[in-house]
């Protein structure tokens, strides 16, 4: 009797995570888009040289095609690494996209590689970054973002993301 039970306890508990495991994506499940574009990117600080040196921004920028009051990118890239293969700089970025108030933002991080003269990326490369998450209408937003250097034609940042709470 014990052994039948325990046996049909397993069966359930099996039967339970497969119908968890198998359930229907909801519309939570699904990423939300959001397309920001900026003017070319130029620091407004630089500290340092080599290994610790810190680039700082503030841009405004324009987002799903409307530019606002109150809309900006704020952040910094730390070098790392000026070893890298073909001459390059590896950095890190602590980048803050406001979108129209303070309360509504999402926070990416992650490395790139960087010419070594230059302060971003170079002209027509594209680097994927993490969104380390969010607030406001974007409170707890996880994914990545696809962050492409257009030259003189600005940048866009391609955010694919996931809201939670």
């Amino acid at each position: 009797m014990k052994i039948t039970r325990l046996l049909l306890a397993s069966i359930m508990s099996i039967g339970l995570v497969t119908a968890v495991a198998v359930a229907p994506a909801t519309a939570a499940d699904k990423p939300i888009t959001v397309r920001v574009y900026h003017e070319a990117v130029n620091p407004i600080a630089v500290s340092g040289t080599g290994i610790g040196a810190l680039r700082t921004f503030f841009i405004p920028m324009a987002v799903n095609g409307v530019a606002a009051n109150g809309q900006y990118l704020a952040g910094t890239l730390t070098t790392l690494d000026t070893a890298m293969p073909g001459g390059q700089e590896l950095r890190s970025s602590n980048l803050t996209f406001v979108f129209g108030t303070e309360k509504d933002q999402m926070v990416l991080g992650g490395v790139s590689l960087y010419p070594a003269a230059g302060a971003t990326i170079a002209a027509g490369q594209t680097t994927i970054r993490p969104v380390i998450g969010g607030s406001g209408k974007y409170s707890g937003a996880r994914g990545q973002v696809i962050s492409t250097n257009m030259g003189a034609n600005g940048w866009t940042h391609i955010f694919k993301v996931w809201l939670g709470k």
